[in-house]
């Protein structure tokens, strides 16, 4: 049987999704199911882990509009499947560079994705600007 890795994304249309999917796919050899939900608005007030319970029956809706990111955040803890599905969409993605991507975490679970979603906004936007390398008091490696 495939293992099911359930992911989440804001932003995405209904072709990169496929994209995306299709592109594990390939670099899975079809061994994992990879499930991608589209956030729909009435999603933003649920907690992760309660659209997590719902997987199977949720099938998201239209994706509400928050400051134009677009992020896939994925359900698994299993490094190389993390890697997998970020490298899957990265390639097919246009400027993958502004993707922001995460892993969701236990602590994650508890929040709503409207929560979520601004937590990971607010981080994208302090890593786009706070490169280690442009810190004086950061140690060359």
């Amino acid at each position: 049987m495939k293992e099911k890795i359930i992911c989440f994304t804001l932003g995405l249309s209904g072709g990169d999704i496929e994209k995306g999917r299709a592109s594990f796919g390939q670099m899975t050899e079809g061994m994992h199911e990879l499930d991608v939900i589209a956030l729909s608005d009435a999603m933003l007030a649920a907690t992760v882990e309660e659209a997590l319970d719902q997987a199977d029956r949720t099938k998201g809706g239209q994706a509400p509009a928050l400051s134009g990111n677009r992020v896939v955040m994925v359900n698994t803890q299993e490094r190389p499947l993390v890697l997998q599905v970020l490298r899957s969409f990265k390639a097919v993605l246009p400027d993958p560079q502004d993707l922001i991507f995460a892993v969701i975490t236990d602590t994650a679970r508890t929040w709503t994705f409207g929560e979520y979603l601004g937590h990971l906004q607010r981080e994208h936007e302090y890593m786009k600007t706070h490169r280690p390398e442009n810190q004086p008091d950061m140690k060359r490696m």
